[in-house]
């Protein structure tokens, strides 16, 4: 490649000196070369506008291109651009094209374009796409390019086919980097399935482990965990882990609020350390041979609830495309923690209820009203089961009424009455247990509503406990 351009050059130097034209033959002569050679030079200094053509009979003669060169033009292009000829060797190149090829040599004339590009093209679609150019049909692939150290680049490689100024046939390839356009797409797919997932967590147990695996796909790092707050002690507790060595689990599964690291994350803002070498302390490369690492808090109700801690092995940047993932997915666990918290406090309080309701000594009844008459029986504690000898799937199929002593003197419609206009009647009546024993009672009622419909709550004491038999 370096003798091709220092020939090219003699051949530019030269049409400079000789403004006039000159053939093929007198060009050869001058700078000591055979006329093919100089023939083959010429016809990609034509393709890429750098001279110009006039026949003299059967002569042609060279001089240098009046018009601006393809090469001043293909600079100006933010994406990678390449001249190709119909087979695909290249005419010229931009500095962008060369810069993402890892090309250093700025004269790639007649080389390959797959060639050049071969770590864009592992499955063989560049030569396709040429050959379709090449029947005047525009191609297009997309592809990733990996580089050690740096995040995954995802290029749109699209292949137009066109006519040069000598009137051969070629194309333009155009390689445009879409990663950030693909980043976009991927975050907005992850965080609709993410949302889809948390919605149905129950538990921090449940949730954590997707919001992991989620932040470290998008982010491009390889290891990390999720920590949550103690809402009493403040200390963050590592719930879930991915790709960190047991030693790193037990060093780092608590976290003090302040300790330094604890204060970062106390902070409410993201860190990012990169760079980092084996003498840096804490959780850096020395002791845990992380090169960057990123502690992004999560928020909810204005506090810090909980954080990511992740890190990678083999990137020593974390790239703005990068911490904006880590920090969405951050954003978006917030309402679904304090969500869990509220549920498994309000399954506490169910539990609890649920013991002292089991643990009376009174009977306790939920039941519906039905033509301003007690209706059917939605809730009993064990004590009302035990005391009247019936399974609480029984008694959920009865009203008080069935449970009633017909015989008792006492006038219900006037109960009812009361407890429909004051919400709240005491009386004393008698209950039939299930083999026919009469039990007295004391019954205390309260009227209210539950999901839209009138419940009575009745707490029944047996008075025989009294003496009052």
């Amino acid at each position: 490649m370096g003798e091709e351009r220092r020939e090219l050059v003699a051949i530019r130097e030269l049409l400079k000196k000789n403004p006039h034209g000159m053939s093929v033959t007198q060009i050869a002569e001058a700078i000591g070369m055979n006329r093919i050679t100089v023939a083959r030079y010429l016809d990609v200094m034509r393709a890429s506008g750098q001279v110009e053509m006039e026949p003299y009979g059967q002569a042609k003669v060279f001089f240098l291109s009046r018009r601006i060169p393809v090469t001043a033009i293909l600079d100006f292009f933010s994406d990678g651009v390449a001249a190709l000829d119909k087979e695909g060797r290249i005419i010229d190149t931009n500095r962008k094209l060369r810069e993402i090829a890892g090309c250093r040599d700025t004269d790639l004339s007649g080389a390959h374009i797959a060639v050049l590009l071969s770590s864009l093209d592992d499955e063989g679609r560049l030569g396709e796409v040429i050959r379709r150019a090449a029947d005047g049909n525009e191609g297009f692939f997309e592809s990733a390019l990996s580089v050690q150290g740096e995040d995954r680049r995802f290029f749109r490689v699209r292949v137009v086919p066109t006519v040069f100024m000598d009137s051969s046939p070629g194309s333009i390839l155009i390689l445009e980097d879409i990663t950030e356009w693909k980043r976009a797409e991927e975050q907005m797919v992850a965080q609709r399935d993410l949302a889809w997932t948390l919605s149905a967590a129950q538990t921090l147990f449940e949730a954590m482990p997707p919001c992991v695996d989620t932040a470290l796909r998008l982010s491009g790092m390889d290891a990390g965990g999720a920590y949550v707050a103690d809402p009493e002690t403040g200390v963050f507790d590592l719930v879930h882990a991915t790709g960190i060595s047991q030693r790193f689990a037990r060093s780092f599964s608590h976290i003090s609020p302040s300790s330094p690291m604890g204060e970062r994350i106390r902070s409410s803002t993201p860190y990012y350390a990169e760079n980092l070498k084996k003498e840096d302390g804490g959780i850096g490369a020395g002791t845990w041979a992380l090169r960057s690492y990123a502690v992004v808090p999560v928020l909810g109700g204005g506090q810090v609830i909980a954080c990511f801690l992740v890190g990678s092995h083999i990137r020593n940047l974390i790239d703005p495309g990068s911490r904006k993932a880590l920090e969405t997915v951050a954003a978006s666990i917030g309402n679904t923690i304090q969500r869990i918290r509220a549920q498994e406090g309000l399954r506490e309080s169910e539990e609890k209820y649920r013991i002292l309701f089991n643990n009376l000594d009174d009977a306790i009844f939920l039941h519906l009203i039905g033509n301003g008459l007690p209706g059917r029986i939605i809730e009993v504690n064990d004590t009302t089961c035990a005391r009247l000898g019936y399974t609480r799937e029984e008694l959920l199929a009865l009203t008080p009424l069935q449970i009633n002593d017909p015989a008792y003197p006492g006038d219900l419609a006037e109960i009812m009455r009361r407890l429909l206009e004051e919400k709240h009647v005491f009386f004393e009546w008698a209950h039939l247990t299930k083999d026919g024993t009469r039990i007295p009672v004391e019954i205390n009622a309260h009227l209210f509503t539950l999901k839209g419909e009138e419940v009575v709550i009745a707490i029944v004491r047996d008075l025989r406990l009294r003496g009052g038999a």
